[in-house]
């Protein structure tokens, strides 16, 4: 099974981190994970135009390495093998776009719960998501 894991940092990647532990322990063979998140371009078009492609890709990396660190440690410990990656753009159409290209069996991905969608409460990028995408999707608050 191959699953796409959008992680942001935050206490909702660390649930998701954890439930997709529990939930490895299900599948027949050890899942093959992708750690995936999004870092929002910095400033500007003119701003980024004034920095040097280095330094943008210094602090996309740095960024992008605080936000995985989290889900990187539970699912190490458990001893899942994954690999990271990170792009940067607009969360949800990045992570539309990644799945589209990686063609997963499974998104999971943890939610704020701030929006509504037709009467189901979830943020507003995986509501953008779950709209955008066909395959299924773990949500986990």
């Amino acid at each position: 099974m191959r699953i796409v894991f959008a992680v942001d940092g935050s206490d909702y990647s660390v649930r998701a981190a954890q439930v997709l532990v529990r939930q490895a322990g299900l599948y027949r063979e050890a899942p093959q994970i992708v750690l995936l998140t999004v870092a929002l371009p910095i400033g500007t078009p003119l701003a980024r135009a004034q920095l040097s492609r280095q330094t943008l890709d210094d602090y996309y990396r740095d960024v992008s390495a605080q936000a995985l660190a989290p889900a990187e440690a539970i699912l190490r410990e458990a001893g899942l093998d994954f690999t990271s990656a990170h792009v940067v753009g607009d969360p949800a159409q990045s992570i539309v776009d990644e799945v589209q290209r990686l063609k997963p069996d499974l998104l999971v991905m943890g939610t704020h719960g701030h929006a509504a969608l037709k009467g189901f409460v979830m943020g507003s990028v995986a509501s953008k998501v779950v709209a955008a995408t066909t395959v299924p999707v773990l949500l986990v608050r």
